[in-house]
């Protein structure tokens, strides 16, 4: 999921074309970079990992954030869901997240349960997996993450803020999605960590290195250098991106001719040649498929200006 790359790309903060989103875009990839350029809108897919954070940060707990949705009449079967997994983990200590794997016998809700609530169930995407998915990235991903991270005290409950991507040469930042986690350690000590969600422990040193450059919204500075860390969406494994990796001058050279690139082409259609699961996420999957689920002719056709 790049549910965080196509929220910036809806930010009316961010102009279309900035340099830095140009730049990530293409290397997720051309073609999407491409519809970008040419002025579509992104459509983003929803994402109950990225909603429950957001709602998580609010302060709720996840007992008021199910009753705004509507699930009064389900608050048992939640709280059955959470002790399932809670009970499965026990048993299963050296396994991370063992309830993901295809033989934990919970989270299923009988059809009859589910009646009356599509209005509620609509509010998560429409799809009665994004139920549980909710529940659990609020109950025990974002915690996972926590303890992975190794916080020494208490942090701040991790909050989903907008970092300035910025770097030499660019007149503006590019406004980006990502968590971010404060700590006290002392009297004057604070520790700050940006979390970006990954999917199977992937760090892509784009977004990684950005983020390690980024600054704090309102031109602040921040309190201490941050870390940078990759929260895996599924395991809850938290991992920390090595700084050293990509270099301030590497970096603004590769943003330099990816950005030339997203704007020449060419525009292949690389995810869907890679990994069709990534197109599933897209914001623009409509434009590069057929209602068939066919490649569509202006994708197949990535010369063309």
């Amino acid at each position: 999921m790049h549910t965080d790359l196509f929220l910036a790309l809806l930010d009316r903060d961010n102009p279309r074309g900035h340099p830095i989103l140009a730049a990530l875009l293409y290397a997720f990839c051309p073609a999407a970079a491409r519809w970008w350029l040419a002025g579509a809108e992104p459509v983003v897919s929803f994402d109950p990992l990225w909603q429950a954070l957001t709602d998580l940060a609010k302060g709720e707990t996840l007992k008021e954030a199910l009753l705004r949705y509507g699930f009064e009449n389900l608050l048992g079967n939640a709280r059955s869901y959470v002790d399932e997994v809670e009970a499965y983990r026990r048993v299963r200590p050296g396994v991370f997240a063992p309830e993901t794997l295809p033989f934990f016998p919970g989270g299923h809700l009988e059809l009859a349960s589910r009646f009356g609530h599509q209005e509620a169930i609509n509010k998560l995407g429409g799809r009665w997996e994004n139920f549980f998915a909710y529940i659990r990235a609020w109950a025990f991903t974002a915690q996972d993450w926590e303890t992975n991270i190794r916080f020494f005290a208490a942090p701040a409950v991790g909050a989903v803020t907008r970092l300035a991507l910025m770097l030499p040469g660019t007149r503006r930042p590019a406004w980006f999605p990502a968590l971010l986690w404060t700590a006290r350690h002392g009297p004057s000590a604070t520790r700050i960590v940006i979390g970006l969600p990954v999917v199977e422990q992937a760090q892509d040193q784009l977004r990684f290195a950005l983020a390690q450059a980024s600054g704090q919204e309102g031109n602040k500075p921040w309190p201490s250098p941050p870390e940078v860390w990759a929260v895996d969406r599924l395991s809850g494994f938290a991992e920390p991106f090595d700084a050293k990796l990509v270099t301030t001058s590497v970096l603004v050279s590769l943003v330099e001719n990816l950005s030339q690139l997203a704007q020449a082409g060419p525009w292949l259609p690389q995810a869907a040649l890679q990994n069709s699961s990534a197109c599933d996420a897209c914001g623009y999957k409509a434009q590069c498929f057929t209602p068939k689920g066919e490649l569509g002719p202006l994708a197949l056709n990535w010369r063309s200006s």
